[in-house]
């Protein structure tokens, strides 16, 4: 901001503001004349049409600075918002890590008790497989159990697999629940 002392009238110089202080100045000595000013048509013209286009300046300059601030408000509230947003995420990701891990290891403890009650029922089926004197019929046994075991375990390896499936599976903000 400028100060400039002009005949003993301070003038004040601010973006917007000089060319309108300019006119109320030229008006203010215009009228301290000492004669009555005649009615100069001409002049009163040239006057109005300065204070019409200052006024134009004017009224684009606030349009501008409002603008201005408009597009600066909505910024910070889109920054606000992308904040609010990323820290929303990162605690729905963190519970849900939490949450998959918890349940993983929950998974895995049944998966190892299953897995525990079924080789000692295994162990007591090929105990009670020695007791057959039938070689056929010890032999179809055998195949029986083997081929539970292996049902068994691919089972347990499908279940596994899927349980990983559903932890990678990408849940996107579109679908619906």
């Amino acid at each position: 901001m400028r100060r400039t002392t002009t005949s003993g009238n301070t003038l004040i110089h601010r973006p917007g503001r000089e060319n309108q202080q300019l006119v109320v100045h030229t008006l203010n000595r215009h009228r301290k004349s000492i004669f009555p000013p005649w009615p100069d048509w001409t002049s009163r013209r040239l006057i109005r049409g300065h204070l019409r286009k200052e006024l134009e300046k004017g009224f684009e300059f606030r349009l501008k600075k409002l603008s201005l601030e408009l597009d600066t408000a909505l910024h910070q509230v889109r920054e606000e918002a992308n904040h609010a947003l990323v820290m929303g995420k990162t605690h729905l990701r963190k519970e849900q890590m939490e949450f998959f891990a918890n349940t993983y290891n929950d998974m895995m403890e049944r998966f190892n008790e299953l897995s525990d009650r079924f080789l000692a029922g295994l162990d007591a089926r090929f105990e009670r497989l020695e007791k057959f004197k039938s070689p056929t019929i010890r032999k179809k046994e055998e195949q029986r159990i083997e081929r539970a075991v292996d049902t068994f375990l691919m089972t347990l390896d499908q279940l596994i697999e899927e349980y990983r499936a559903i932890i990678t599976e990408r849940i996107g903000h579109d679908e619906t629940f």
